[in-house]
């Protein structure tokens, strides 16, 4: 009735908004709904081989994943770290297998690509997906559809699950060591000035070194201050110099 009829300007503007309101709450109640956990096969036993390079690559070619995480710190979420073309890749979804009951949930997950990409069509992504009730997954696959076999996608241990202490308190990571890097005394000086003020890990993601880097990086390795991570991302992707 207060729509209807010649009613004041301030009973329509209050509809408009009720109206407004109404639609807004609908939508994002849709939204959750979609991106929670639903089952889409059940009686399953996940028998693929777990995938274990640093960098996976997926059949699609614009997405490739590097490790997933547990994270408790808002709601149970799998927070999956991974490289995608920022505009091709608009949907991925969290295969999760809940053993022992053999059912396959799949959700759809938020896909936060980083803003520091520098403008190249590639980026660091968050691909955060909720994790299924009464289940703790220990695995994940990673797919841009929610239809398939569950046996036929790479499949991911999910880090971090249970909690265990640190093994040191203070770790520094490093850029990417890559275009056959041979500044030998720049990185002595560093690791070295890293120890000083109480670094007791440092972790480099390396592509490719110099032969003399290689034994500094061994002498540092053999020492437990060094950790070497293989970064092959040029097998995947043309990288810039």
């Amino acid at each position: 009735k207060l729509c209807g009829g010649k009613k004041s300007y301030f009973a329509a503007i209050v509809c408009i908004i009720t109206l407004a309101s109404m639609v807004t709450i609908s939508y994002l109640r849709s939204q959750r709904l979609s991106v929670l956990p639903k089952i889409i096969q059940e009686g399953r036993k996940c028998r693929r081989e777990i995938a274990n390079n640093t960098i996976t690559p997926l059949k699609d070619n614009k997405t490739f994943i590097v490790a997933p995480y547990f994270d408790d710190r808002e709601s149970k979420v799998t927070r999956v770290i991974g490289i995608v073309h920022h505009e091709d890749v608009k949907e991925l979804y969290c295969w999760f297998c809940c053993q022992p009951h053999g059912k396959v949930y799949v959700s759809k997950s938020k896909i936060d690509v980083h803003s520091d990409r520098f403008g190249f069509p590639y980026g660091a992504a968050d691909i955060v997906c909720l994790e299924p009730p009464n289940c703790d997954p220990t695995h994940v696959s990673i797919h841009w559809s929610p239809h398939g076999n569950i046996d036929q996608l790479p499949r991911f241990e999910i880090k971090n699950r249970k909690a265990e202490t640190f093994s040191v308190d203070f770790t520094v990571c490093i850029s990417a060591m890559f275009g056959n890097y041979n500044n030998v005394l720049q990185f002595i000086q560093s690791v070295e000035m890293y120890k000083i003020l109480g670094v007791q890990k440092v972790v480099i993601y390396k592509n490719s070194c110099s032969q003399m880097m290689e034994k500094v990086l061994k002498f540092y390795m053999e020492e437990g201050t060094v950790e070497i991570i293989p970064w092959p991302i040029n097998s995947h992707l043309k990288v810039s110099t």
